[in-house]
C-alpha cells in the first residue's frame, strides 16, 4: 500500500532527525543523483541541467549534479530563482559545473541548450510550493516542453501543492518523480498524479516520525492479492455471494447487459437481473447464467436471496425500480426501512433518486462521475465547485456511503472519514459509454462477497482499471465497454500470478 502525507506531516517527521544533525539534504543528493544515473544508461555522453530554486529543493538538486560531475555525467544549472542555494551552488561549482543565470540567458541559446541534454532535473519549488508559475518562469518551461526532453521532478514537481495535488496551469509534467522521506498526498491527488510520473520514494528514515494514519492510501497488487475473495473447497454459489442487479430500460437496455457481465466475470456466485422481459431477452442471449425476474419495481421477497444490490445503470431517477432500490439501501427510517438489504450499489439513474432525506451504510457505494456528482451535491447543499477530492468527502459525510468518484484519478471516500484511496490504474480508452456499468457490477459482486464498502470499491477501481489496459493493448487501441468486463479474469490472473513469482 503507498501511502500519502501532507506537507505538514512530513516537516513534522523531518523534524526530529534535523534536530539530531541528521545530513538529510546530502542523503536526498545521493539519492537523487543515483536515479538519475539508471535513467542516462543509455547515451555515451550523457548530460543534465537542473532548474533550480532558491531553496532546500534546488540545493537538493544542485548536490545532486555535483555528485553526477563526479561520475563523469556533464551536469550544469540553471538558477531559476532571484537567489540559489549557497551550499548546492559551491558544491557544483567545486565540481567544475556552471550555474547559469537564468535573467542573464538568451531564449535562443536558452532552447539550444536544452536541447542539447538528456535530462532535466525540475529542483524549482519543492512541498513549501504554490500552484502558481511566476511569470517570469513561463519560457523557460515551455522551452523545456518544446524540446521533449524527459524531466526527472525532485521531490515534487513544481508549483504543485504537496498536499492536495493543486497543480498550476504550465507545470512541467515529468516522466518519474524521486520523492524524499515520504510519499506527499499530491503524488496521489488529480492534478499532481498526473504530472508526477512514475513515484520512486526515497527512504530517509522519517517512517517511525510519520503518523500511523496517512492521508491519502493507493492500493497496490499485494492488497488485492490479500483482499479478493477466493472461494472454499466447500463453496456454494449462495456463500459465493448473488447479487441482485435493477438495471437496463427500453431506452438503454445493454446497460443490463453491461453491469451484469461486469458481476458475473468478476466472480458472483450468482447474478440476478430485475428488468422487464424486453431487457431480459437480451441480457440472457448474452449471459445464459443470469437468473432472470421480470418485474417492475424490487422485491427483495420476490426475488429471493442476495446479498448486494445494484440500482440505477441504464434507469432514469424515477424508474419505479429506481426508487424501490435506492429506499431499499436506506437506512433513513431505521434499521428496518432498508429490508434485507444492507449493501450494495447506486450507479447512474439511481444517484438521481436519492434526496437529503436518504442515508446509507459504508457498504453502500455511490458511483458517479463528475457530472453526477455535481447534481448530486447541489441537491445535498454541498458546493459543488469544490475539487474532487473533497467533493468525495463531503458527498460520504452527507450519505453515510462510501463514494467512488470516477475519473482520470479515481477516488474512494470512506463513509467513517477515514483517509481518502485514490486509484491511478486507468486509461483514457475507458472513457467510452457503458463502462461505469461493467464497474458497478465488479463493486457489487465484491460487495456481496462480503468486503468492507472501500474496500469493494477499491478493488474494483484497480480491476477495471488493468482489464481497461489490457482490453486497449495499454491505451493505444479503443475499447468498448464489453471488452472491458471479459479481460477482467485475466487482470486478476496477472496480479495473483505476480504475487507468487
Amino acid at each position: 500500500m503507498i501511502r500519502g502525507y501532507t506537507t505538514e506531516q512530513v516537516r513534522a517527521a523531518e523534524r526530529p532527525l534535523l534536530d539530531a544533525g541528521r545530513p538529510l539534504m546530502q542523503h536526498a543528493a545521493r539519492a537523487l543523483a543515483g536515479r538519475v544515473a539508471e535513467h542516462l544508461r543509455a547515451p555515451d555522453e550523457p548530460s543534465v541541467v537542473v532548474l533550480a530554486g532558491s531553496g532546500d529543493n534546488g540545493g537538493d538538486g544542485l548536490h545532486a549534479a555535483a555528485l553526477l560531475r563526479g561520475q563523469g555525467i556533464a551536469a550544469d544549472a540553471i538558477a531559476a530563482a532571484d537567489g540559489f542555494h549557497a551550499g548546492g551552488a559551491e558544491a557544483l561549482r567545486e565540481a567544475g559545473g556552471t550555474l547559469h543565470d537564468l535573467d542573464d540567458t538568451d531564449p535562443e541559446d536558452l532552447q539550444s541548450r536544452l536541447a542539447e541534454v538528456d535530462l532535466v532535473l525540475d529542483a524549482i519549488v519543492g512541498i513549501g510550493g504554490r500552484p502558481e508559475v511566476p511569470a517570469r518562469l513561463t519560457t523557460l518551461l515551455e522551452a523545456v516542453r518544446r524540446c521533449g526532453v524527459p524531466v526527472i521532478a525532485v521531490d515534487v514537481p513544481s508549483f504543485v501543492d504537496a498536499s492536495t495535488g493543486q497543480a498550476a496551469p504550465g507545470a512541467l509534467a515529468a516522466r518519474e518523480t524521486v520523492t524524499f522521506g515520504a510519499v506527499k498526498a499530491g503524488l496521489l491527488l488529480p492534478g499532481g498524479a498526473e504530472l508526477a510520473g512514475h513515484v520512486h520514494l526515497v527512504d530517509l528514515g522519517l517512517a517511525d516520525h510519520l503518523p500511523t494514519e496517512a492521508a491519502v492510501l493507493r492500493l497496490d497488487d499485494a492488497e488485492v492479492t490479500e483482499r479478493w475473495p477466493r472461494p472454499e473447497r466447500d463453496a456454494t454459489k449462495y456463500s459465493r455471494g448473488v447479487v441482485a442487479i435493477a438495471a437496463g430500460s427500453p431506452r438503454f437496455p445493454g446497460a443490463a447487459v453491461l453491469t451484469s457481465t461486469g458481476a458475473a466475470r468478476s466472480g458472483a456466485g450468482m447474478v440476478r437481473v430485475i428488468a422487464p422481459q424486453s431487457v431480459l431477452d437480451l441480457v440472457l442471449h448474452t449471459r445464459p447464467e443470469v437468473v432472470g425476474h421480470p418485474a417492475e419495481s424490487v422485491d427483495p421477497e420476490a426475488i429471493g436471496r442476495l446479498h448486494a444490490l445494484v440500482v440505477g445503470p441504464g434507469l432514469s431517477g424515477d424508474d419505479p425500480r429506481t426508487r424501490a432500490g435506492v429506499d431499499l439501501l436506506s437506512t433513513a427510517g431505521g434499521e428496518g426501512a432498508r429490508g434485507e438489504v444492507a449493501r450494495g450499489v447506486i450507479d447512474a439513474g439511481g444517484l438521481d433518486a436519492i434526496g437529503a432525506a436518504h442515508r446509507f451504510s459504508g457498504d453502500v457505494v455511490l458511483t458517479p462521475h463528475r457530472g453526477e456528482a455535481d447534481r448530486l451535491a447541489e441537491r445535498l447543499g454541498i458546493d459543488r465547485d469544490l475539487p474532487g477530492s473533497d467533493l468525495a468527502v463531503a458527498l460520504a459525510a452527507a450519505t453515510g456511503a462510501t463514494v467512488l468518484l470516477k475519473g482520470a484519478i479515481t477516488l474512494v471516500a470512506p463513509a467513517d472519514g477515514g483517509p481518502l484511496r485514490t486509484q491511478d490504474d486507468a486509461t483514457s480508452q475507458l472513457a467510452t459509454a457503458g463502462t461505469g456499468d461493467v464497474l458497478a457490477g465488479m463493486a457489487g459482486t465484491l460487495l456481496a462477497a462480503g468486503l468492507a464498502g472501500p474496500d469493494a470499491a477499491s478493488l474494483a477501481a484497480i480491476l477495471h482499471g488493468r482489464a481497461g489496459r489490457l482490453a486497449s493493448r495499454d491505451g493505444m487501441l479503443p475499447l468498448v465497454a464489453l471488452d472491458v468486463a471479459e479481460h477482467v479474469p485475466e487482470a486478476l490472473g496477472t496480479i495473483l500470478a505476480s504475487a507468487l513469482s
